[in-house]
């Protein structure tokens, strides 16, 4: 039997449906497990690998525009789980830093988000696991022309 083209299988349809279904678990699981939501999660990984950032480069990196930023640094400074002051060499920006109650959700979401992915990679094998790895980081690094 031939095999199926990769147009003919859809391919951007079920990387949209498995992200979605996998980022409702991750989520439900943050939410439950380490009072915080996936996207909130992802900020305090940044800011807890790199340390204090501006918004626009939380934006950048987590692939936000600067409105989903401003709305997510709010919610999440209402919080507790981070600081955000003027940025003293450009008055127009802000700097966002972890407050201790922030590295400590932090340090529990990444606990939550390793068991995680131990359990995708139990499902997946660790020959798929790799496989996927490589092409979803390709196509996240990757910028269309």
């Amino acid at each position: 039997m031939a095999r199926v083209r990769a147009v003919d299988r859809r391919l951007f349809l079920l990387i949209e449906i498995a992200a979605r279904r996998l980022s409702r678990d991750a989520d439900q699981r943050l939410r439950a497990e380490a009072g915080v939501s996936a996207s909130q999660a992802a900020v305090l990984f940044l800011l807890l690998r790199r340390g204090e950032r501006r918004m626009g480069a939380i934006g950048e990196v987590l692939a936000l525009g600067a409105p989903a930023v401003t709305g997510l640094v709010s919610r999440m400074e209402k919080a507790g789980l981070v600081t955000r002051r003027r940025d003293a060499r450009d008055r127009r920006g802000a700097l966002v830093a972890l407050s201790e109650t922030g590295r400590l959700a932090a340090e529990k979401a990444d606990a939550v988000l390793r068991a995680f992915n131990t359990e995708l990679d139990q499902r997946l094998g660790e020959e798929a696991a790799d496989t996927l790895y490589d092409a979803l980081t390709r196509l996240a690094s990757d910028a269309p022309e």
